[in-house]
């Protein structure tokens, strides 16, 4: 092994010593046939060209759904010479059950009866449009349950409310 080792420490040394001539370069001007090719200048107008009709079409497009946006609707006014039918007569009223008389044996509370019994089922929380079971009925925000007015949906909980009275129903564990 050592032999290899040597042989190559002595082919290195030579080389240093006496490194290859190099040759000497030529210059020689341009020939006359060396020229760019004749359809460069073609290649670059029809470049400009395409870039210039991309840019036509895409002004004209965002001038169209401009156009279209500014657009108002159009309204006209007529007569109506029909005669309105009347409206329907009025549905009875609900009779609220009648609140007991308080007591003094009972305790003094400003708690309103409830409305309904409200049971949460479920949430399929989605930022964009939540839902959630409520008393077996799927209902998103503004929807109405029971009398109740639903006014948010979490991940957690949903948030009902009349004029008078605010529930926030959770998920039982």
């Amino acid at each position: 092994m050592s032999m290899i080792n040597d042989a190559l420490k002595r082919a290195k040394q030579t080389q240093q010593e006496n490194p290859p001539p190099t040759p000497p370069l030529q210059f020689r001007p341009v020939e006359p046939t060396q020229e760019g090719h004749p359809r460069s200048p073609l290649i670059i107008v029809g470049a400009v060209l395409g870039l210039t009709l991309a840019v036509a079409l895409g002004g004209s497009l965002i001038w169209v759904m401009a156009q279209q946006r500014a657009s108002s609707l159009q309204a006209e006014a007529r007569t109506v010479t029909e005669p309105v039918p009347a409206d329907p007569p009025p549905a009875p009223l609900r009779e609220e059950p009648a609140v007991p008389a308080i007591t003094p044996e009972e305790p003094m509370t400003n708690a309103l009866p409830a409305v309904a019994e409200l049971k949460l089922q479920g949430i399929f929380f989605n930022p964009r449009r939540p839902s959630a079971v409520v008393n077996g009925k799927t209902v998103y925000v503004g929807d109405r349950v029971s009398g109740f007015h639903v006014f948010a949906i979490t991940p957690a909980t949903v948030t009902l409310g009349t004029a008078n009275q605010t529930n926030v129903l959770s998920l039982s564990e």
